[in-house]
């Protein structure tokens, strides 16, 4: 009897809130709530308000806005500000309604006053709120003033925090739980923010495995967001984040898949990784993440596919899983990271795949040419060494990565294995090269400038030893931009440059060059680096090799002292074998031997031949050799059938270096 009559009881006090709400007094009252100053009525009020919505607080909220539930929350009862802040908890996750919360900046401070409140219940609210206001640029610094930032990660920290009897500190509440780490992503994506929180992120890697499903999304989305700066990195693979970040590319949520790929190629991935994510599957959702709708996860995916791939075995099940086509898409692709990410793993596994140790026949190498050129690769990768640096409006770090990843990919290409080298010719790639490299040269920029003009020269060389690369080389002025290469004493580009031209130094290279090129590599020697030297030499045994009449005179004169610099250099053991090689067919010519003789060559020869240098023993003797009698049937010096021959005997001096381009 007595229940039925609490339950008749409660009806009809429904039945009168009811009416109440019909007769249109929650307006004035509400309006009545905001006019009045005096404590106590704004408490009456409060309680007349709670008795009349009966917990539907938005009808308070549509007659006085934020205002006058704040001032509902400041003279309610414990249970009315709970009420109140669950209501507000709501509306707050409307973007509009957070704007409008926003023009009052004091309405702020009230909610996060909520956080101390000894209702358990209203902490909860409060803290929902303060997360859906965090995820607002303009709310987040006030948020940071108030404290809420420190006041969340300590919290974060102590409800992961281990208690001897095995229960956990702090908030155990899975809703709060879900709530602080909301706040945290939210910060954790604020560059501002995003340092200090080193002391959060031993908690969200325990709750990368530990935290429920709705936790697990906020969570990667902060961890990854903290992996975007490099401070950071260093705590978060001590903590294990990157093993347990890798677990959830296999997450079920989309969302959770693109932050864990965008984290694990933050944190970087190595060799001995490949081993672990092939046995995990881990690739097969990496290879999946190539085709995503953001450029930025399939630059990611791409990024950790080539780190991986140097390994033999993952290049293997990559290119088995269908991995290849989905990179060379990339290529394609108008975002630069994301495209520049696709090079660099393209360039990564054409290392293995072009290598000579491999055989001729090679099946995946010949799989991965075909695919490459069948997806059109060359002329995008071409075009990206088509501007000169700074490219304006691009992120120059990156367009830098980008000409590098290419330069390397075609430098792998062009090393002979598999037919390449005609395909890339025909292909427009000698052009591009000499287009990019003086460029690239002036564009002064350190180790990447560097890097760059080495990669490209050195390509050059690789090509120009295919048949058709040459005359592409002599249409295109490749000759004086080569040598003012040569002439640029820039170590990264007078080794690679002196390649080229010794490359074209064979068979029949075109009239006069070899003239036209001596007297610059035989001053490069004279103040080449170390590095340089053993490419200069060569390139000058190719130059007497096809035209001795090449050297005379002065140009002879400096070469027997860079030669003598070449012979002293003990350091340098491979530039003095090279040295020595050369002087062996100078020393076949009556002026070239005393050329040599009065650059004293013949004291540091004895040095060497002291040190049990059999070779330089023989050249001593040759140096020694009296000029012979001359006879009529004596062949001349370029008198072979060569091209040279009519160009050195018709001019009485060497031509001019090379025309200003």
């Amino acid at each position: 009897a007595a229940a039925e009559e609490e339950e008749e009881a409660a009806a009809e006090e429904e039945a009168a809130a009811s009416a109440v709400q019909l007769a249109g007094a929650v307006a004035p009252l509400t309006t009545l709530l905001l006019s009045s100053g005096a404590v106590e009525v704004k408490q009456h009020i409060a309680l007349t308000l709670a008795h009349t919505v009966r917990g539907s607080w938005r009808l308070v909220f549509n007659a006085g806005g934020f205002q006058a539930l704040l001032d509902v929350l400041a003279a309610g009862s414990e249970a009315v500000q709970q009420d109140v802040s669950l209501t507000l908890a709501a509306l707050l996750e409307d973007v509009h309604q957070r704007g409008a919360l926003l023009a009052d900046l004091n309405s702020i401070s009230a909610i996060v006053g909520l956080l101390n409140s000894p209702n358990e219940g209203t902490q909860q609210n409060a803290a929902k709120a303060v997360a859906a206001l965090a995820e607002e640029e303009a709310a987040r610094e006030t948020l940071y003033r108030l404290g809420t930032l420190s006041h969340v990660t300590r919290s974060l920290a102590a409800a992961n925090t281990v208690r001897p009897d095995g229960t956990r500190g702090g908030a155990a509440n899975p809703d709060a739980r879900v709530s602080m780490v909301r706040v945290v992503a939210s910060f954790a994506a604020d560059a501002r923010y995003c340092n200090m929180l080193r002391i959060a992120i031993q908690p969200l890697v325990a709750m990368l495995s530990a935290g429920g499903a709705e936790a697990t999304v906020h969570v990667a989305r902060a961890v990854t967001s903290l992996s975007g700066a490099e401070p950071n990195r260093d705590a978060l693979r001590d903590a294990g984040a990157l093993p347990r970040m890798a677990e959830l590319l296999l997450h079920d949520e989309e969302a959770v898949q693109q932050a864990a790929v965008q984290c694990v190629a933050n944190l970087g991935v190595e060799a001995s990784d490949a081993k672990a994510f092939l046995a995990a599957g881990w690739h097969l959702s990496l290879i999946s993440l190539l085709s995503a709708s953001s450029a930025e996860v399939q630059g990611a995916a791409a990024a950790v596919l080539g780190n991986l791939s140097s390994v033999p075995e993952f290049r293997d099940a990559l290119l088995s899983d269908g991995a290849l086509q989905p990179i060379l898409q990339l290529l394609h692709t108008s975002a630069l990271p994301a495209r520049t990410a696709a090079v660099r793993a393209l360039a990564i596994m054409s290392q293995q795949l072009m290598s000579p140790s491999l055989p001729a026949d090679d099946a995946g190498a010949a799989a991965f040419v075909d695919a490459f050129f069948a997806a059109d690769a060359l002329p995008t990768l071409l075009a990206a060494l088509g501007d000169e640096r700074p490219r304006e409006g691009v992120d120059g770090g990156t367009a830098d990565r980008e000409a590098v990843a290419v330069l390397l990919l075609l430098q792998s290409l062009s090393g002979g294995h598999g037919g390449v080298r005609p395909r890339l010719v025909a292909g427009g790639a000698v052009e591009a090269l000499l287009r990019f490299l003086p460029a690239a040269a002036r564009y002064d920029k350190g180790t990447s400038t560097g890097e760059m003009v080495d990669a490209a020269a050195s390509t050059l060389a690789s090509l120009a030893l295919a048949a058709a690369a040459p005359p592409r080389i002599e249409q295109a002025g490749g000759v004086p931009t080569l040598l003012r290469l040569v002439e640029s004493k820039k170590p990264a580009a007078v080794a690679p440059a002196a390649r080229v031209l010794a490359n074209l130094l064979r068979d029949e290279p075109p009239a006069g060059l070899p003239e036209a090129v001596a007297p610059a590599l035989v001053q490069a020697l004279s103040t080449a680096k170390p590095s340089a030297v053993v490419d200069l030499l060569s390139a000058l045994s190719h130059v007497h090799g096809v035209c001795r009449n090449a050297f005379g005179g002065a140009v002879l004169a400096q070469l027997a002292a860079g030669l003598l610099k070449a012979v002293q250099d003990k350091e340098n053991h491979e530039a003095c074998l090279a040295s020595i090689s050369l002087l062996s067919q100078l020393a076949l010519r009556p002026e070239a031997r005393a050329a040599l003789a009065e650059a004293g060559l013949a004291p540091a020869l004895r040095e060497s031949a002291a040190a049990g240098w059999r070779c330089t023993e023989l050249l001593l003797g040759i140096l020694s050799a009296e000029e012979a009698a001359p006879q009529a049937s004596r062949r001349s010096s370029c008198s072979d059938p060569s091209p040279h021959a009519s160009v050195a005997h018709a001019a009485p001096a060497p031509p001019a270096l090379h025309q200003p381009a």
